[in-house]
């Protein structure tokens, strides 16, 4: 008459599962506390790099220089609006 019931397996189970969660607990803690510095570090490099590219002569240039030919653009555009063009008559028109 070993038969166990539910109550009594599911807190054996429990009583081996509490020393696995402190183990994997106090894993990821030391983890994230090791790493916390690292990430900080890498994201303001990121941020370090993304800023220099964009100041340097990388992507700053070629943004001014298209802001500018945008700026023409309407310019003309604006000064010089299109003719509007005749209609034309399709094959329907004609009977």
């Amino acid at each position: 008459m070993g038969e166990k019931s539910y109550g009594q397996m599911l807190v054996e189970g429990f009583v081996r599962a509490i020393p696995w969660a402190i183990v994997f607990s106090i894993t990821i803690v030391l983890t994230v506390k090791m790493l916390a510095p690292q990430v900080k570090r890498g994201i303001e490099y990121t941020i370090s790099a993304s800023m220099n590219a964009v100041l340097d002569e990388q992507v700053f240039p070629k943004v001014k220089q298209n802001v500018k030919e945008a700026i023409e653009y309407t310019v003309k555009t604006v000064n010089n609006p299109p003719k509007p063009q005749a209609k034309r008559e399709g094959a329907k028109g004609k009977k």
